[in-house]
């Protein structure tokens, strides 16, 4: 036993999985997996059948975390600075918290990596995760990989020895215990990276076809998740603790995918339909399977309508309070409509154009995708396109998309910002994964430099007159907040203070040129020097929005630019120069 059994309660475990589709279990068909310990879970849970999140991850988390969808959470896409959780909404831990609940994340966030979007930010006491969107993508630590990962924990990155999924799973566990012991009822979401690409199987050194290490990174899921419930149990708290199981989007592969069409990234049924096992043994009823709709913003309402917890006066969200249909106290929703909207649109391009463009709205029997309408009780594997045949009910839905698009349109259109400045994270760290388009000339951005692996691939050819010929130009700017009028003290370079000296040398050096920072309308100019890597420079900043840029000329050929892809900012002191003043000349 890890300790008594909890007094107060119910204790919240939710855990979710990166890419892995309602398709990629045994239980739901699939021959490439085996997932005993998930099919045992979904036999003693009341299964959400048709139970939808967002197609891609970013937004998924952000409409869990929030009970809102993730366009109304400044959340559209999964980089590009479009994937920072907007300040001021409530979050589910942040309520959880405020309960006397203890908090935790482990594994995977992805709802921003600087101040004030971070997880400690938003309610988790614990937390101890990957940066970025994924283990080596470019807020990470540098060099990071799936075996024996740097994590990071509130006071900084820690060292671990194992398979990241095995990882996480065991830093649960620990975590739970802990919290049995202390008698404290605790919120803990549990977010693993895998099975996202890159596709590496829990086995050192084994070489496996993508789609077959995809798969048996799903396996070692289970496996884990297994050693999870089985610690819960032998805990006595899983009696009093209600245990969700859901993923993130549709399935990545789509080996198995349930007869639906579409995967991950699509906003027909097979992007969107995911998992969802909610267990508390007792209290919602077992192996029972609802066919109603349901999605990834009904988590935070009804968890914290299970729990007690209150959600803060006045609080509405797009998500529905389905605590008393799990109980079997009221039937579940029939009438809903859901909307889905790819949001990887390019850049800063302003919203408004992509009205209409990949999206989706799903009732209990149809789905509108664009202009094609399908039945999806007689045609779940959507096959005939019924727009035509069934005008009134397409008109409907196209009515309804209009409605909800034109209310999240405003959200969108305001950029989420980093807030620097601020005593309570007096240095912020920013990387190329949150660049929005640059405003010096075209340039690649962050679409192709949100990984370690595609910086460096960058850096090496960079260093060869060759291909660096072929390189465009590539920066980007951050939009940040300043909480503080004054100095700081802008660090940058193209490779993070943690990259070895060794690859620092290799790939970090700079030719002679000039470096740019352009913060607002104001721009310093500096001269570089052959063969420096890092530069820590004064900048005088007013508060308020401003937009920062920073690049270097003369490292690629034809006059293109190269952005610094890793920069920092610290509030030193009061301003160095007085503010410029502009007075109009009074007219005669």
């Amino acid at each position: 036993m890890l300790g008594p059994v909890l007094a107060a309660g119910p204790n919240v475990v939710v855990v979710i999985t990166d890419d892995q589709g309602y398709g990629d279990l045994t239980a739901h068909g699939s021959t490439k997996v085996k997932t005993p310990a998930l099919d045992k879970f979904r036999g003693e849970s009341t299964s959400l059948d048709r139970f939808f999140a967002s197609p891609t991850c970013a937004p998924t988390r952000a409409a869990l975390m929030t009970g809102l969808h993730e366009f109304r959470c400044g959340i559209s896409h999964t980089i590009m600075g479009r994937s920072l959780l907007k300040p001021g909404l409530p979050t589910m831990p942040e309520m959880f918290r405020a309960a006397g609940y203890r908090t935790g994340i482990i594994g995977k966030w992805h709802l921003g990596d600087a101040y004030p979007c971070r997880p400690e930010d938003r309610g988790f006491d614990d937390v101890f995760v990957h940066g970025g969107g994924g283990i080596g993508q470019t807020p990470d630590h540098w060099g990071n990989g799936y075996f024996d990962p740097m994590i990071r924990r509130r006071d900084g990155w820690e060292k671990t020895e194992g398979y990241c999924t095995d990882v996480f799973f065991g830093e649960a566990i620990r975590w739970m215990g802990e919290r049995v012991a202390e008698r404290q009822p605790f919120f803990l979401h549990l977010a693993t990276n895998a099975p996202h690409g890159p596709y590496i199987p829990p086995v050192r050194g084994a070489k496996m076809a993508a789609e077959d290490a995809f798969h048996a990174m799903i396996d070692n899921i289970d496996a884990n998740f297994a050693k999870l419930m089985e610690a819960l149990e032998k805990s006595g708290a899983a009696e009093n603790t209600i245990v969700v199981f859901t993923t993130d989007n549709g399935s990545a592969v789509g080996a198995a995918n349930a007869g639906m069409k579409g995967t991950k990234g699509s906003p027909d049924e097979g992007g969107v339909r995911v998992p969802c096992f909610v267990r508390w043994p007792g209290k919602i009823a077992a192996g029972k399977v609802v066919p109603e709709i349901a999605a990834h913003f009904d988590l935070l309402p009804t968890l914290t309508s299970l729990c007690g917890v209150a959600r803060p006066f006045g609080w509405r969200g797009d998500g529905m309070d389905l605590a008393q249909p799990l109980l079997g106290k009221a039937g579940f929703p029939q009438e809903r409509v859901l909307f889905t909207q790819v949001g990887r649109w390019h850049g800063d391009e302003a919203a408004g154009r992509f009205r209409g463009q990949n999206f989706s709205v799903r009732d209990a029997r149809w789905r509108l995708v664009g202009l094609e309408l399908f039945d999806m009780v007689a045609d779940p594997g959507q096959t005939r396109n019924l727009f035509a045949d069934q005008a009134a009910e397409a008109q409907r839905l196209l009515t309804e998309y209009g409605k909800w698009w034109e209310g999240v349109l405003p959200v969108l259109r305001e950029p989420v910002r980093y807030v620097i400045g601020s005593e309570a994270c007096p240095l912020v760290r920013l990387t190329a994964h949150d660049w929005w388009p640059s405003k010096e000339t075209e340039a690649s951005g962050a679409e192709g430099k949100f990984a370690h692996s595609q910086i460096r691939d960058f850096l090496k050819k960079a260093q060869v007159a060759a291909t660096r010929n072929a390189l465009p130009s590539t920066s980007g700017h951050w939009k940040l907040q300043v909480e503080r009028e004054g100095n700081y003290e802008v660090g940058f370079s193209l490779m993070p203070p943690e990259a070895s000296a060794e690859e620092r040398r290799e790939l970090g050096q700079l030719r002679p040129g000039l470096v740019h920072i352009r913060a607002g309308q104001e721009e310093q100019r500096m001269e570089v020097k052959q063969g420096a890597t890092s530069f820590r420079v004064p900048v005088d900043l007013d508060a308020g929005p401003v937009d920062l840029e920073i690049w270097f000329d003369r490292q690629l050929l034809n006059d293109r630019i190269l952005g610094a892809f890793f920069a920092t900012l610290e509030r030193k002191g009061e301003r160095t120069a007085p503010k410029p003043e502009f007075r109009v000349k009074p007219s005669k």
